[in-house]
C-alpha cells in the first residue's frame, strides 16, 4: 500500500491555526474583568466617598472613570421651593446641637406665626421638634423669614432627616405638606479629631489645632476626608493620618478630574 507523506510545513501551519482558533474561543468565553475602582459604588454618596469629580450642578452629580452619573437625594426641595426654603442647614450638610435653622416660608405655611420642625433618625424616630417662628407678618401670602433652635442627641445613626412640617389645624389631609431635607450628624466629624485638633474648613478639608476660615470652592479630593482622621502626626502639628486608603482616594479624585477637564 502506497504511503502519503504530508509536509511537516503543512502540519505546523495546521497546529497554529488550531491553536489560535482556540485561543479565540476561550477568549470569547471568559469574562472581561470589571473596571477597577468602581466595583462598590452604587450610589452618589458612595462615588462622593471615592474621590470622584463632583459636577457643582444642583442637585450635585458625581461622575465615575466609567462613565456613570450618580445625583445627590436633596430630598423635596425643588418640588418645594414656591412656598418654603431654607438657608440653613442646607441639604446632606453636617449638623450638631444647638443647630440655628433660617429661612422662609409663604405665610399660607404658618398658623399663629409658626411651624413644626422635626428631626429623625435614617429609621424614622423622631429626635427632637423645634418650633419654627415667623420673623415679619405672617397673614399674608407673601414669603415671611422664619427661625428655629433645635436641640438633639445625636443618634447612633449617621444619616437623617429634618422634616419642615406646614401647621395645619384643620387636620384634614388634604392640607397637610412637608419639606424633606436629608442631613448627616456632625458627631461623625468630631469622632475622627483627636488628640485636641479639629476638622475646619469650608468643606472639612482642613486638620488644625484651632477652627479656620477657608474659601469656599469644591475640589473633588475633599470628599477623601469625609472618612479621615484628624490628628497630632510625629511632627507634633495637627494633621490628616495617612493610610493607604485616603492616598488612594485622593489620586483617584485628582486623576478623575483631571480626566474630566480633558475630555
Amino acid at each position: 500500500m502506497k504511503q502519503i507523506f504530508i509536509p511537516i510545513s503543512i502540519i505546523a501551519l495546521v497546529a497554529v491555526v488550531a491553536g489560535g482558533a482556540l485561543y479565540f474561543y476561550q477568549q470569547q468565553q471568559t469574562p472581561a474583568p470589571e473596571e477597577p475602582g468602581n466595583n462598590n459604588v452604587s450610589n452618589f454618596a458612595e462615588c462622593e466617598a471615592a474621590g470622584y469629580p463632583i459636577m457643582e450642578s444642583f442637585p450635585r452629580q458625581c461622575r465615575t472613570p466609567q462613565g456613570q452619573n450618580f445625583t445627590e437625594d436633596i430630598g423635596n426641595e425643588m418640588e418645594k421651593t414656591d412656598l418654603i426654603r431654607v438657608n440653613n442647614p442646607r441639604p446632606n450638610q453636617e449638623i450638631a446641637s444647638p443647630l440655628m435653622i433660617e429661612g422662609e416660608a409663604r405665610g399660607t405655611w404658618y398658623f399663629e406665626a409658626s411651624f413644626p420642625i422635626r428631626l429623625l433618625d435614617e429609621e424614622g424616630n423622631e429626635l427632637a421638634v423645634a418650633i419654627a417662628q415667623a420673623q415679619d407678618e405672617w397673614m399674608t401670602e407673601e414669603f415671611v423669614p422664619f427661625k428655629a433652635t433645635l436641640e438633639f442627641d445625636t443618634p447612633e445613626t449617621s444619616v437623617g432627616t429634618l422634616v419642615f412640617q406646614k401647621d395645619n389645624p384643620s387636620g384634614l389631609p388634604e392640607h397637610d405638606d412637608e419639606l424633606l431635607m436629608p442631613i448627616r450628624f456632625g458627631e461623625a466629624r468630631l469622632s475622627r479629631a483627636q488628640d485636641g485638633c479639629v476638622i475646619t474648613g469650608c468643606s472639612g478639608q482642613v486638620c488644625a489645632d484651632e477652627e479656620q476660615i477657608t474659601t469656599c470652592e469644591f475640589r473633588p479630593e475633599y470628599a477623601c476626608y469625609n472618612s479621615a482622621v484628624c490628628a497630632r502626626q510625629t511632627s507634633g502639628q495637627c494633621g490628616w493620618t495617612q493610610t493607604a486608603e485616603l492616598t488612594q482616594c485622593i489620586e483617584n479624585a485628582k486623576g478623575s478630574a483631571q480626566q474630566l477637564q480633558e475630555e
